[in-house]
């Protein structure tokens, strides 16, 4: 068996010789909810549920206690008046910043509109601080509290207040959610083990999270008998084959002596930012999902973000691309801006903006090197990209492809009203008859950005299509934050070159 992580005081002991595979492999046919429902226990025991209680105390005093610190701090540092750290706190606890757990960006979006909240009320109070200082305790307030609750919660982790999890399912939906949460450190959870009555996946892992193997440690049956032996804070049903009546039962029982029940809809596709509401009394659930960009205040809202932004930056950096075009001018002959037609909204054409990092004769120089290197021929003609060296790039070039500086030119087209600082990839007319229907009927609500979230999720590691994938991804669950957080993480990516060619 190899070594085996700690599950709780008896598991550990018992878990082999108390799990027994199956004779077969059980399908979602005949499977019999009241299999499971019969060796359900009846209630959380009184000790289980004030360790609950204490861990939640501690973990929310904790965070406030920190949040506490920092605020009295930087209120000193910007002299603003202490009453600050309070009226934080309130707005706080109304944002559930103490008793829930966010992924990271989440959290941090809820950070920064109480910090906003925040100032406007310090500044409706005291309207001769409208000034500088408030601008930096909001812009150094929420990066402070950000980076520190990150800390803090890493080390609570450490210390043992996690979110144990127990996830039943460990077919694709199962892996999703393991994948999900071991991406967002922030939401504090420690998977205990899977669940799945597949017999050929018992005590195999099926993940890695923080370091460790993720086991199949058991059946669908066994629930009732792990969660009566070790502490489990939420159980996660990823078991959408198993039908909306099983389902529901498991969990409606699950919830009774389980602190958290999650259960994973086989909904994939549907905008994750899709909004749950219910019909009191009547138990009937909505899920409502909306198309932000057809709403023209989005798109305006977008827009002018895009404008103000983009001038900001052109600004600042003109020093800069006036330095990179001189040395495009002294590394080769050629103009210093490259022009290409691209696709935009609406399938209008523009011509797309960049600093020349090829040789004038590029073509000339690739068609010498393909018919001497035949091993990148195939390479390149399907993702029209060569591999490591490529000799039609100059040295300047190099550089600024390494940092994607590039695209800096684009700014002008954002200027322009062709581009966008962050939207889906701008396409070259040939892409257009690749990319399928339901790609293009969403590309018609928005502009192609200079940026995007298939950039940050892989720049030139991820082909065209898987590219279209996340962007339509983009566009289904665009809000105004996540663009601010796709520029915050390409700026990480870029330092880091990251998928860099």
């Amino acid at each position: 068996m190899g070594d085996r992580p700690y599950y709780g005081p008896l598991i550990n002991d018992h878990l082999e010789k108390k799990f027994t595979i199956p004779e077969k492999e059980i399908t979602t046919e005949d499977f019999d909810i009241l299999e499971i429902l019969n060796f359900a226990p009846h209630e959380i025991s009184e000790k289980r549920g004030q360790s609950i209680l204490l861990k939640n105390v501690i973990y929310s005093f904790s965070l406030a206690g920190l949040d506490s610190i920092l605020l009295f701090l930087l209120s000193n540092v910007f002299n603003l008046h202490y009453f600050v750290v309070p009226v934080y706190l309130i707005i706080s606890l109304i944002y559930n910043l103490y008793s829930r757990r966010f992924p990271l960006w989440d959290e941090i979006g809820r950070i920064t509109g109480v910090f906003l909240f925040t100032s406007l009320l310090y500044i409706f109070n005291d309207f001769s601080r409208l000034s500088l200082d408030i601008f930096l305790f909001l812009l150094i307030g929420t990066l402070v509290l950000s980076i520190g609750r990150f800390a803090l919660k890493d080390i609570l982790w450490i210390l043992g207040l996690r979110e144990r999890v127990i996830i039943v399912g460990g077919g694709l939906a199962g892996l999703r959610v393991l994948k999900s949460i071991d991406s967002e450190r922030s939401l504090g959870y420690d998977v205990v083990g899977v669940l799945d009555d597949d017999r050929a996946k018992l005590w195999k892992p099926v993940w890695k999270f923080r370091g460790r193997d993720v086991l199949v440690i058991g059946r669908t049956t066994d629930i009732w008998n792990i969660l009566k032996e070790t502490h489990v804070d939420e159980v996660i049903l990823a078991i959408p084959s198993l039908g909306d009546k099983a389902l529901t039962a498991l969990a409606s029982h699950l919830q009774k002596f389980v602190p958290k029940v999650s259960v994973v809809p086989d909904m994939f596709g549907l905008p994750v930012l899709a909004e749950l509401r219910h019909s009191f009394g009547h138990q009937v659930l909505f899920l409502t999902v909306q198309n932000k960009l057809a709403n023209p205040l989005n798109r305006f809202l977008k827009e002018l973000m895009d404008k103000i932004i983009s001038l900001l930056i052109f600004v600042m950096l003109f020093p800069l691309l006036i330095i990179i075009s001189i040395a495009i001018k002294l590394d080769s002959p050629g103009p210093v801006i490259f022009s290409q037609e691209r696709v935009g909204k609406n399938g209008k054409k523009f011509k797309c903006y960049k600093f020349r990092t090829m040789y004038v004769n590029n073509q000339e120089i690739l068609q010498k090197y393909l018919e001497e290197n035949q091993e990148f021929r195939d390479i390149y003609m399907r993702t029209g990209k060569i591999p490591g060296y490529d000799p039609r790039i100059t040295r300047v070039g190099k550089f600024l492809r390494k940092f994607s500086l590039d695209e800096l030119p684009q700014i002008i087209n954002v200027l322009k009203g062709d581009m966008s600082l962050v939207g889906p990839r701008a396409l070259v007319p040939e892409e257009v008859e690749r990319c399928s229907e339901y790609y293009m009927e969403w590309a018609k609500y928005i502009k192609p950005g200079i940026t995007g979230l298939a950039q940050v999720m892989g720049r030139a590691n991820i082909s065209h299509e898987d590219k279209n994938v996340i962007s339509v991804w983009y566009m289904k669950n665009w809000s105004i934050w996540l663009d601010i957080v796709i520029i915050l993480r390409t700026i990480a990516v870029v330092v880091r070159t990251e998928g860099a060619y």
